[in-house]
């Protein structure tokens, strides 16, 4: 029996490897943060796969940690490469929600010029956001993007155990986020102070790691590492500091740096520093994408042979790589939705919004959508979600609503300006106050002033009346502009129109993009003459009656669109019984509609109609606006230098236009050309289409981040050529 277990002894001695043999020290894989500089860890990336070296665990801050956590889910190197060229950086760091998708509502509240700043308002003073950015865009794509590994909740369980580490605002403490939900980790570890706004995760105010350990060299020792092999962004020494934003950024690298030395001073002569040659890519070159990955495999290259050595003491049957991540093919079928909500709206708004019910098949584009109705309902700062499998096998769906931190009282303000270079210079500035949950089926209460070109003075109750999306709003104002008079088609005076409204009416959405209204109204407008002798009678002229109007937004952008399109229809009836001057039936139309072919032409066509039937007296143009209803997007088209007015009026254009390049973080580049017609009459026997007026413009527009610029050359029948620029969107 002795001699038995002897022989067998020596069997499993020759047949197994022994301990030792299995045994190879645990490769730790650490990635600093760098913002767009940080990309570079995908380079280095692709230089440890080509050379065949295993990540045991990694550790990561900021970019960091959004290289680290895709890879430590599975996602090949290549697929990380790919998902880095091809991601709208700039648009994941914006908050702003597609055109398309917003509400009819949240259109027309975006569609003029006091979207430029916008700030909260309290007892206290200004209230501003706690970031620059909410990171509504950058949190679902992490979600998607980690989508493969969502229900994993300790981070030692994913395919290469992983740690990102953040900061505690409060107390100034880093804080490693180990387990809970791995996209929200990576994004309270990318949570730069001041850009974007803090993250919440077990009742901890969370900021991104560079603050306090931005190269966890530390952390991955923690998780076992032998070898430590580090990419770090060095900060850029040969940043000219001329702004503001240079300084910021500077202040930002010192304490980069301060946080990363005692790291680097941690290192052993058997770890492997790699620091990629990023020169002056900076945190927000985020254009400069395929040059960082390769600026990432150069800087790894400078440290080849120290990486082939390390490769060549590991056994080649040992290397451990992730296996390639991919989406989820499950139909994911939703039992039951929770909504998390701060706000002063009710819930049944939110599931509305949601439009996801218990029951229904989900997929990433209908939970995006959903969700991204949510927030533009303007009361929260981050719309988020859990998914949570059940022991059913379907999913429970909870929605967290965060209320915006600006609160619910909003003032906003902006400008325009325009000149035709021969004196005539016209500017306009406002300021909009928007105070938000008067009561919690989302009552607003709307005021705004502008002078300059326009004086106004308005206010409107938007109520809504039932989760269907019917409304009533009473609105209220008072302004004053010019315009011209005419005589059989020829302007004879300007005259200065001052006009006051009242009108309440009953609406109801159609669909995303439209909306139905119905009111009452009573309108007094006083027309002054400025020169000659005016054609308009010298009294105070009354509209009152009735106006049935549908309008609908389809454009994917307000300034620049490259797709859909606008429609107003209204019916105007006025009756004397409500003390109108004249019974009177007055039909508009106005439509603009954008085609774009290969992505780079661009064609714009407009037109407008009125029509006044049953007129005894001339009527100023219907409605609030006593301006001619140039093209919205960017007022491409002037028929004149001031609107024409008239009871009878025709216009239309076409326009092409074509991005030709971008300034990053500036603007994007347009150059186009308009031809149009356009005309009024102020009587039905005087409309002659022959004597419709030509006019024409080329142009350079740019779409800034204050609005759209646009400079150019124009001209009207009957009138020189005329220079003109503008800034800001004219309302």
């Amino acid at each position: 029996m002795k001699l038995i277990l002897t022989v067998f002894s020596l069997l499993l001695c020759f047949l197994l490897p022994t301990s030792e043999a299995l045994a190879r020290p645990k490769i730790g894989l650490v990635l600093g943060g760098g913002g767009a500089a940080g990309i570079a860890h995908v380079g280095v990336l692709k230089v440890l796969e080509a050379n065949h070296i295993p990540v045991d665990v990694i550790a990561g801050n900021s970019m960091g940690a959004v290289v680290g956590s895709l890879y430590a889910s599975g996602m090949s190197v290549a697929e990380i490469e790919q998902v880095s060229k091809t991601l709208d950086w700039g648009k994941l760091f914006s908050d702003d929600t597609s055109h398309q998708l917003k509400s009819y509502q949240q259109k027309q509240q975006n569609a003029d010029f006091f979207t430029v700043f916008e700030s909260g308002v309290s007892k206290r003073g200004i209230k501003l956001s706690s970031g620059l950015i909410d990171g509504q865009k950058l949190i679902f794509e992490l979600r998607r993007l980690l989508a493969p590994v969502a229900q994993i909740s300790n981070f030692d369980r994913l395919p290469i155990p992983f740690r990102a580490v953040a900061t505690d605002i409060h107390t100034g403490d880093a804080v490693v986020l180990k387990q809970g939900n791995l996209a929200s980790a990576v994004r309270a570890s990318m949570s730069i102070p001041g850009l974007f706004a803090p993250v919440t995760l077990d009742n901890r105010l969370l900021v991104d790691g560079l603050v306090s350990n931005n190269l966890p060299v530390d952390i991955a020792r923690q998780m076992g590492a032998d070898i430590l092999i580090v990419s770090n962004i060095p900060p850029d020494n040969s940043r000219k500091l001329d702004t503001a934003l240079d300084i910021s950024l500077q202040s930002m690298d010192l304490l980069v740096r301060k946080t990363s030395e005692a790291q680097l001073a941690s290192l052993t002569p058997q770890d492997i520093l790699i620091q990629p040659p990023v020169g002056e890519v900076g945190r927000l070159d985020f254009t400069r994408v395929a040059e960082t990955v390769a600026l990432g495999e150069k800087g790894a290259r400078t440290q080849l042979v120290a990486l082939q050595r390390l490769a060549g003491s590991l056994s080649s049957d040992a290397n451990q790589f992730a296996t390639p991540a991919h989406p989820i093919d499950e139909v994911v079928k939703v039992a039951s939705v929770q909504i998390e909500n701060d706000s002063s709206l009710r819930e049944s708004i939110l599931r509305k919004a949601l439009n996801i019910k218990p029951g229904d098949v989900l997929d990433n584009q209908r939970l995006q959508d959903g969700l991204n109705r949510v927030y533009t309902l303007g009361y929260f700062s981050l719309v988020d979600y859990k998914l949570t499998q059940l022991p059913s096998g379907d999913y429970g769906l909870k929605v967290i609503a965060k209320k915006a931190t600006e609160g619910e009282h909003r003032v906003s303000v902006g400008f325009s300006l325009g000149d035709d270079f021969n004196g005539d210079t016209r500017y306009q500035a406002g300021v909009k106050y928007v105070q938000k949950g008067l009561t919690d089926s989302g009552t607003e209460l709307r005021a705004q002033a502008v002078i300059g070109r326009r004086l106004l003075a308005e206010a409107e109750i938007y109520h809504p009346l039932g989760i269907d999306g019917t409304f009533v709003a009473p609105r209220a104002w008072y302004q004053e502009g010019d315009a011209n008079s005419l005589d059989n088609a020829q302007q004879v005076a300007k005259i200065r129109a001052r006009e006051a409204r009242v009108q309440v009416d009953i609406g109801h959405p159609v669909g995303n993009s439209g909306e139905i209204r119905a009111g009452v109204f009573h309108q007094k407008t006083k027309p002054l003459p400025k020169d000659g002798t005016p054609i308009v009678a010298d009294k105070t002229l009354t509209e009152a009656g009735v106006k049935l109007q549908y309008q609908a937004d389809t454009l994917d952008s307000i300034n620049f669109p490259t797709k859909g399109g606008q429609l107003t229809a209204a019916y105007t009836r006025g009756v004397t019984a409500m003390g109108s001057d004249n019974d009177f039936n007055r039909i508009e139309l106005e439509a603009d509609r954008v085609w774009s072919v290969h992505d780079k032409h661009r064609f714009i066509a407009s037109g407008r109609a009125v029509a006044t039937a049953n007129n005894g007296a001339a009527v100023l143009d219907s409605g609030n606006n006593l301006e001619t209803h140039a093209l919205q997007t960017g007022h491409l088209v002037f028929s004149d230098n001031a609107p024409l007015i008239g009871n009878e009026t025709v216009a239309g254009s076409v326009t092409y236009m074509r991005q030709v390049a971008e300034i990053p973080e500036i603007a994007k580049v347009h150059v186009g050309a308009s031809v149009g017609v356009s005309q009024a009459w102020q009587q039905r026997d005087a409309v002659d289409l022959g004597g419709l007026r030509n006019s024409g413009t080329v142009f350079v527009g740019g779409e800034t981040p204050i609005g759209p610029a646009f400079v150019g050359v124009r001209k009207t029948q009957g009138a020189d050529h005329q220079a003109y620029f503008i800034l800001g969107r004219d309302f």
